[in-house]
């Protein structure tokens, strides 16, 4: 690999590692810092009720989120795989394969475990940031209803 190789794969890893940070501290303002607020980008999931295009769609769906939930815990159990992204792409994906997801709601403490991510990444002059990202959840239950959006 070379260093540019190397270099492209920190940056992004320590993106990634700050949307987890700031999804387990409830943070919304810094979940914005990392997703360009685009009017299509998408969020989605395997439940009906996870399916967001444009950012005013993705930053309700998190406030609703962090509204309803307290306590997140996120951990990432298997190695971030990268697509792409070495220069001069101005794309890259990463896939997750396992990551757990621990809270307590209204009805109390619950787990998520091995929800599978996958997010796409645009590169924009010199910054990098989400413009897509999918939560493959194995469990029926949802961590939140998003009701009428």
């Amino acid at each position: 690999m070379t260093s540019t190789r190397d270099e492209w794969k920190t940056e992004l890893s320590q993106r990634f590692t700050a949307f987890v940070d700031a999804y387990a501290r409830g943070s919304v303002e810094a979940l914005s810092r990392l997703f360009w607020h685009d009017h299509d980008i998408v969020v989605v999931g395997t439940h009906s009720n996870l399916h967001f295009i444009g950012w005013a769609q993705v930053e309700h769906s998190f406030r609703t989120q962090f509204g309803s939930l307290r306590d997140i815990r996120v951990t990432v159990r298997s190695e971030q795989l990268w697509h792409g992204g070495a220069p001069p792409s101005t794309l890259a994906c990463l896939t997750v394969p396992a990551m757990d997801v621990a809270f307590v709601g209204a009805s109390g403490p619950a787990t998520f475990e091995g929800i599978r991510v996958a997010c796409a990444f645009e590169r924009r002059g010199t910054e990098w940031r989400m413009v897509q990202m999918h939560w493959s959840l194995p469990r029926t239950e949802v961590l939140v209803d998003h009701g009428n959006r």
